[in-house]
């Protein structure tokens, strides 16, 4: 399976791999990084924590409502904020985001001015006032943003961050470049007063994340360094090593993050999915069974215990995965899933059932999935039925990209269909005539011949029967000649070599050629002193 596909099936829904500990900030920082689904979970699941600051976490719970343009969830969100804390002029800013949402200018202005009364002078909050009216409508409202802008800015000397990742993301859309300096700029001031902006971090290096992926992981890596605990920090790196297609350091960075209490059941998936492609089966496998422990009928996760536990060799407990695995009427399916399944079935000795899984690999994309054909051609040689054996090797080879080992075969798979046929007739010729020429593709590129020689040889004799042929001897010598360039062949091959003396010399006999004949049967006696008929054959030709 390529690594993006399964990727692509891991990463559904933001659930929480365990109760998150490590604060509300992370939802704070993944709001303000864009990362909206992400962000609206940790909130929620960390609003009651003792440690929670409820008057931000009700405006971040409030700006999503906003962004989903539920009104009355808003609302209520931002109500709640002040009744929390009456002194943080967010809530404020987001009750007069409503108000300009509903036509009452003068309302938001009121609320604005609220939310000043704590700080007259505090830039950040002039800044979110400035992007409320942003949200709204940017064209309309253009003089009230600057206007926001111009006094956050004389009140910052300049330096207020928050502007300057507003000012990004109003020129994002139009100048790339623009918006990498601003948020550049928000990096820089923040830092100069001893902060770290995560969300500018992020945003300039999704900037240069196509462009130029190295400096963008570059920025996330000097982020982790200076925020080694944050979970939008540790999951944006590992994400941008995967977007680069650095596997190996993606796997790396997923094994850090998914320490922290504030990732994703979809984290640890990915995660098992990295570290199987990077063939650390037990470790994938490890963490698969870990998420089933939690979740047991997670589809994507029995997905993964029958990959690992199938490169493990645990057949059974892979077969057992699988079950689960295809119980999910309503999965999508991939054709490695079938064909993983099929070479399960294949080692549990089930090839019917291996032939059904194989097929419907191949079905989803006949194309790309040619190799399906041949395994669906072994599981019938299994089975002996020559026939079906033979139709699919053949559909195999004719779709193209065949090796001189697929010709082997095919050449094989026409042998076996030969000897099932009646000896003499025209089918068993034709059987074998197939399977020579297949042979004699493969012979013209093989580098080891010896041992397709010998199959032709064999084919001749199943298309000639006892008949010993001038075309079988020229075989024969043929087969003899490859094996001769490596002395240690006549040992290892010494049937073949006994096979080919002892025919060679019968022909012989039988041609009048007795100095011939004697030659060969001498042979089949240095290989095999005692072969009693040779001897026997011998003493009459002397």
């Amino acid at each position: 399976m390529k690594i993006r596909t399964i990727f692509s099936l891991f990463l559904g829904g933001f659930a929480f791999a365990a109760f998150a500990q490590g604060g509300y900030q992370d939802g704070v920082d993944y709001y303000n990084a864009d990362r909206f689904d992400k962000a609206k979970t940790i909130l929620e699941k960390t609003l009651n924590d003792a440690s929670t600051d409820k008057a931000t976490s009700y405006f971040y719970l409030g700006s999503l409502a906003m962004r989903d343009n539920n009104i009355a969830g808003a609302t209520e969100n931002f109500n709640k904020g002040v009744q929390a804390n009456p002194a943080y002029g967010y809530n404020y800013v987001g009750l007069g985001e409503i108000a300009i949402k509903n036509g009452n200018k003068s309302e938001a202005e009121k609320l604005f001015k609220q939310a000043l009364e704590g700080n007259k002078k505090d830039a950040s909050v002039m800044a979110a006032i400035a992007r409320a009216y942003f949200n709204v409508d940017p064209t309309l409202y253009a003089k009230e943003i600057d206007k926001n802008i111009q006094n956050a800015m004389k009140a910052s000397k300049n330096k207020e961050a928050q502007i300057y990742v507003l000012k990004g993301d109003m020129a994002k859309g139009t100048d790339i470049g623009q918006a990498a300096g601003f948020y550049e700029q928000a990096i820089i001031y923040d830092e100069e007063s001893g902060d770290v902006n995560p969300e500018a971090y992020v945003k300039y290096s999704n900037l240069y994340n196509k462009v130029n992926p190295d400096f963008a992981i570059a920025k996330l890596v000097e982020l982790n360094e200076k925020l080694p605990t944050s979970a939008l920090a540790q999951s944006e790196l590992a994400e941008k090593y995967y977007d680069g297609n650095q596997f190996t350091k993606a796997a790396e960075q997923y094994g850090k993050y998914i320490k922290n209490p504030n990732h994703f059941q979809g984290d640890e998936q990915r995660y098992s999915g990295l570290l199987y492609f990077g063939k650390k089966y037990q470790e994938s496998l490890d963490v698969a069974t870990q998420v089933l422990a939690a979740d047991p009928d997670n589809e994507y996760m029995q997905r993964m215990v029958m990959l690992n536990k199938a490169a493990l060799k645990d057949f059974t407990g892979a077969e057992a995965a699988a079950a689960k695995l295809f119980a999910h009427t309503n999965a999508k399916f991939t054709a490695t899933d079938y064909s993983t399944y099929g070479d399960i079935l294949s080692e549990l000795k089930r090839p019917q059932e291996a032939i059904d899984a194989y097929t419907k690999a191949y079905e989803l994309n006949p194309e790309k999935n040619k190799q399906m054909l041949a395994e669906i051609s072994s599981m019938y040689n299994d089975l002996a039925n020559d026939v079906k054996a033979v139709e699919f090797m053949q559909k195999y080879v004719d779709a193209g990209d065949a090796s001189l080992n697929d010709y082997f075969i095919l050449s094989n798979r026409y042998k076996n269909l030969g000897l099932s046929l009646p000896e003499g007739s025209p089918e068993r010729a034709e059987a074998a005539n197939n399977g020579i020429k297949y042979i004699d593709l493969a012979l013209e590129g093989a580098a080891n011949k010896g041992p397709l020689y010998r199959n032709k040889a064999t084919l001749i004799m199943v298309r000639d029967g006892a008949e010993t042929t001038p075309e079988l001897i020229q075989t024969y010598k043929d087969m003899l000649a490859a094996y001769d360039e490596d002395p240690a062949n006549k040992e290892k091959y010494a049937d073949a070599y006994k096979t080919a003396y002892t025919r060679m010399g019968s022909y012989f006999m039988q041609e009048g050629d007795n100095a011939q004949a004697r030659e060969y049967f001498q042979k089949v006696l240095e290989i095999d002193p005692e072969n009693t008929p040779v001897q026997e054959v011998l003493k009459k030709l002397n």
